[in-house]
């Protein structure tokens, strides 16, 4: 395991204990299991639609619609959505699975935000269009994600930002908790404290509460000393959110 940072406490704040970061993401920059892939998932199905011309933005080309698209249909219990995947990916089945089986994972009311998700050629960082209620990742970010077994929280990073923005960022409440804590998990976070700080912190409470244990000791006891407000606030959101579940 990478070193955790640990928090370093000003010696004279009059306005409260101000935490530095523990680390510079949540994602990407730690070797912490949050989501395993033997976690349950939900039951999926997936099969390959009639593609074609497809709205697909590319930031890097500044492309908004991709032709010959791939289509699958994931279908859910409840829900069906739809894995867009670029023409030049070159296993696109294989990549839409890949997406669908961390998707399966996600809390119920998140996978139930989400519309579709693209997967475009090459390697660019994931991004979320939450008004729409999609997020986009791309073949070789996927690749090393895999390899680092941070797919799932990939995944659910940008669906917080689909699924949880729009109901806590705007909220009273999210935002005095916020200036309470006076500290951050994640340098990305603090960095970007309108955007980023609920999808940060979002990974963290998740796997504290519906995975006890799973992160060490010491990340935990540093989460609660650093947000404990908003840890209190997730708390009370995701008492009522469905683990993902697939009986037979």
């Amino acid at each position: 395991m990478k070193p955790l940072v640990y928090l370093l406490i000003l010696a004279i704040a009059p306005s409260g204990l101000l935490a530095q970061p523990l680390y510079p993401n949540s994602v990407a920059s730690n070797d912490l299991d949050f989501i395993l892939a033997a976690d349950p998932g939900a039951c999926w199905s997936i099969a390959e639609n009639k593609g074609g011309r497809t709205e697909m933005y590319d930031p890097r080309r500044d492309l908004l619609f991709v032709e010959g698209a791939h289509h699958f249909d994931v279908t859910f219990p409840d829900q069906q959505i739809r894995i867009n995947v670029h023409p030049d990916v070159g296993d696109p089945e294989n990549r839409a699975m890949e997406a669908a089986a961390s998707i399966s994972r996600l809390p119920t009311q998140m996978r139930n935000a989400l519309k579709h998700v693209n997967i475009l050629d090459g390697d660019g960082a994931a991004w979320e269009e939450g008004i729409g209620g999609f997020f986009t990742l791309y073949d070789g970010l996927m690749e090393r994600r895999l390899a680092e077994h941070d797919l799932d929280e990939t995944v659910f990073h940008e669906s917080a930002h689909v699924a949880l923005d729009p109901l806590i960022s705007r909220d009273p409440d999210w935002q005095s908790n916020q200036i309470a804590d006076d500290g951050f998990i994640t340098s990305y976070a603090a960095e970007k404290p309108n955007k980023e700080d609920i999808a940060e912190s979002a990974l963290f409470a998740w796997t504290m509460f519906y995975h006890p244990g799973r992160l060490p000791a010491d990340v935990e006891a540093a989460v609660r000393e650093t947000i404990p407000n908003r840890l209190e606030y997730f708390g009370n959101m995701l008492e009522g959110y469905e683990p993902p579940s697939c009986a037979f």
